[in-house]
């Protein structure tokens, strides 16, 4: 069976982000796929502390938090959609923290070869870079 990971990346609980990953998961499930939509709002990831422990642990990383969840959520998975909404004219940080963390297990590829698509909510400008930011990360896995 093929397995959807769905990452919403706003601190607003039913934000719009939340809301169009729902709806982007949706026909995978109607045709049988197995989904998990991941939502940040309901969730604590801090932020990479830079130390590099990982790199020198295997990939485990020190930080005691929910970001175990997500890792096993990216070996589990054959594709990826991220939405974030667009703050700054960026993804926003709540995300940029599952990005940065990522470094953790980036040996290990758990991404590797895997389909990935992305989602931007904005009103105003930015919804290009958020996009580039999140297809450049997994173009990078």
């Amino acid at each position: 069976m093929i397995k959807i990971l769905g990452i919403s990346g706003t601190q607003r609980v039913n934000g719009n982000s939340e809301i169009l990953l729902s709806y982007a998961l949706k026909p995978f499930e109607e045709k049988g796929f197995e989904t998990i939509h991941i939502k940040l709002s309901e969730i604590t990831v801090r932020p990479c502390k830079g130390c590099e422990a990982c790199s020198h642990n295997g990939g485990v990383c020190v930080i005691d938090d929910d970001m175990k969840q997500i890792y096993e959520a990216f070996r589990w998975c054959d594709g990826l959609i991220i939405s974030s909404p667009v703050y700054s004219r960026n993804i926003c940080s709540q995300l940029m923290a599952v990005l940065d963390r990522h470094y953790a297990v980036k040996n290990e590829r758990p991404l590797e070869g895997k389909v990935g698509g992305a989602i931007a909510v904005g009103r105003g400008a930015g919804q290009d870079i958020t996009l580039n930011a999140i297809y450049n990360w997994m173009l990078s896995c």
